[in-house]
């Protein structure tokens, strides 16, 4: 009985250290959300098809634009970003797109607060896609190795 109330305690404690050094709020609903994160059903279809997808090699540097949160953006300046990334297919001239219109052109699921213009190079291994919810015809990009903080041009806020 005493080792099993000890194996509790313990599991509790780094439960707690874990999230303090995660800095996840520790509400009953909260952590247990934090916990049982899943992809929703339209974002294991974006993931299937994106494994589906045969990867291509880029010929030449390409410049393209990722939409995202601010939180997401800080990371990512500290760290690069993940394999699975999704980026534009390419960047248009004139005025960048607003909030609003970036999550419906993209298929977003929320209001990105950022836009982070990216360098890839030549070699880049990517998969292009269209944008899945978003408006017809309009193409993504999927990075399929992780990428250094270096291919990061700037980061801008958007209205």
């Amino acid at each position: 009985m005493k080792r099993r109330l000890a194996i509790l305690l313990l599991t509790i404690l780094l439960a707690y250290a874990n999230a303090y050094a995660v800095r996840i709020p520790l509400g009953r609903r909260a952590l247990a959300r934090s916990l049982k994160r899943r992809p929703t059903p339209a974002m294991e279809n974006i993931l299937r098809r994106d494994r589906l997808t045969a990867p291509r090699v880029l010929t030449r540097d390409r410049l393209v634009n990722r939409y995202t949160a601010v939180l997401r953006a800080r990371t990512e300046v500290r760290s690069g970003l993940r394999a699975g990334t999704h980026l534009t297919s390419r960047i248009s001239p004139g005025h960048p797109l607003a909030s609003k219109t970036a999550q419906k052109w993209f298929g977003l699921p929320g209001r990105p607060d950022v836009r982070e213009k990216v360098l890839l190079k030549r070699g880049t291994s990517v998969r292009f896609n269209k944008a899945l919810g978003g408006k017809p015809g309009v193409g993504e990009i999927t990075i399929v190795r992780p990428a250094s903080k270096n291919v990061l041009r700037n980061v801008r806020r958007i209205r």
